[in-house]
């Protein structure tokens, strides 16, 4: 075994928090030489007083300069000087990138062609052209790294919830392979609606940080990107099951965004919190500099060489869906600062022989927003008449489930050199998913194909 020192590019709250345990018990295994950290020269206040309270302290510590400018990429040279300063002589290196989406490209990229281990935190990236995102340089861009990096034996991985996650990996996806596989049923069905309870008052599209909005990119390059990468495992599975097939997916997206938002909540609760109108006019180039808060669609799944229908379903990723916010100003010291309380709701459907139908949703426990625990029920369905090892219904129900132990175990697990489950190579197709409905949410019912 080979100690490495891990450098943290980011060190956010969520890092803070959330991962330096799994940092400290690498270090403590032997996994882990030590860690050091990059972030920028706006944030050194915020960051000295994190690590002021860290359990474990980074040996060093590099502030970039801020441009200041949302559409431009650190250098690589500024990403050469800084890795080379943290770099320990003799001793690999693994670089865990939890920067802002706009930034991931940058040090993958530095990460992928000079061969060191990395992580990044989902979605992979977001092309940023000319001041506005562009979806349409995802797949090439994807494809690119991907190329590069398979020359190396350095390892890629990308953090996201739907990998090693208690009932969507264990439950929902084993056992649908299991009986499609015993079965030789194709996946024909599959819904799925992620309501996140985010609320954003209207001022603070502009102003927050901890958002993509003012960035020119919206939730799709956020949370959603989780689902969606549920989503595209799930449906996977039909050509994982029948390899001679050749898929493709047919998708149309509408969504909703910020410039729409006051209209669409209630005005005597705006009012409370003085939460006006946009703060730019509605026929200005400025609305549109923001991205999508909510996304629904449709899509069917073809056999390419026939043209007919395999699998049918919908994909809607909202924001604007019931939260425990109650308060004008976002207060300090609070992680869950807007309120968030999500639900995931999904059904697939194997034709006439079976479906699994997960409810999965966040409970407020206590006074404080950051009390929040989360329950899953699990309810499926089958022909049991013709499936005789099948109950007509059954139900499985979870309590104190934490989605965060997902992350946490792919973090374990990419730190002990031990993760396999989501390397990049594996995030083509959902990246490509993404490209494919974000470019329909902006040109608004656009019917995308993706290959699949």
């Amino acid at each position: 075994m080979s100690a490495h020192h891990l450098i943290v590019i980011g060190f956010d709250e969520i890092v803070a928090n959330k991962y330096l345990p799994c940092i400290r018990d690498a270090i403590g295994s032997g996994h882990i030489m030590s860690y050091s950290i990059i972030d920028l020269e706006s944030q050194r206040a915020e960051i000295d007083r994190r690590i002021s309270t860290a359990s474990v302290k980074p040996r060093g510590v590099v502030y970039l300069p801020d441009s200041g400018d949302r559409a431009q990429e650190t250098p690589q040279e500024l990403i050469e000087t800084a890795i080379r300063r943290l770099r320990v002589h003799g001793v690999p290196t693994k670089v865990y990138i939890a920067t802002e989406v706009r930034a991931h490209e940058a040090y993958l990229r530095f990460c992928v062609e000079n061969h060191i281990d990395s992580l990044v935190e989902k979605p992979v990236l977001a092309p940023v052209v000319d001041g506005r995102f562009k979806p349409s340089y995802i797949t090439k861009t994807m494809d690119e790294l991907i190329g590069v990096a398979a020359d190396s034996a350095a390892t890629h991985s990308v953090m996201t919830l739907s990998r090693y996650h208690q009932i969507y990996n264990q439950k929902v996806i084993a056992s649908l392979r299991e009986r499609m596989e015993r079965w030789e049923a194709p996946l024909t069905s599959f819904h799925l609606r992620a309501a996140g309870g985010v609320w954003n008052l209207q001022r603070e599209f502009e102003s927050r940080d901890d958002h993509p909005y003012k960035y020119g990119y919206g939730m799709m390059m956020h949370g959603a990107y989780h689902y969606v990468d549920l989503a595209t495992q799930i449906l996977a599975l039909n050509a994982d099951v029948f390899p001679n097939l050749q898929l493709r997916l047919e998708v149309s997206a509408f969504g909703a965004f910020p410039i729409d938002q006051h209209q669409r909540v209630s005005q005597p609760i705006a009012r409370r919190f003085a939460d006006g109108g946009a703060g730019w006019p509605a026929d200005s180039d400025a609305s549109f500099r923001f991205g999508e808060t909510d996304v629904t669609s449709t899509f069917r799944l073809v056999d390419a060489a026939t043209g007919r229908t395999i699998s049918l379903g919908t994909l809607s990723f909202e924001q604007t869906t019931p939260s425990i916010r109650n308060w004008a100003d976002l207060p300090d010291g609070l992680y869950n600062v807007n309120g968030r309380t999500s639900s995931v709701d999904l059904e697939a459907q194997l034709s006439t022989l079976f479906s699994t139908h997960v409810h999965c949703y966040d409970i407020p426990r206590g006074v404080r927003a950051d009390g929040i625990d989360a329950f899953a029920r699990v309810t499926t369905r089958a022909n049991a008449a013709l499936l005789p090892d099948e109950q007509y219904v059954a139900e499985e129900s979870f309590d104190g489930l934490l989605h965060s132990n997902s992350n946490r175990q792919l973090m374990q697990h990419w730190l002990h050199g031990t993760e396999h489950r989501s390397s990049l190579a594996s995030h083509l197709r959902p990246m490509q998913v993404t490209e494919a409905l974000a470019s329909s949410v902006l040109a608004p019912g656009r019917l995308v194909t993706v290959p699949f």
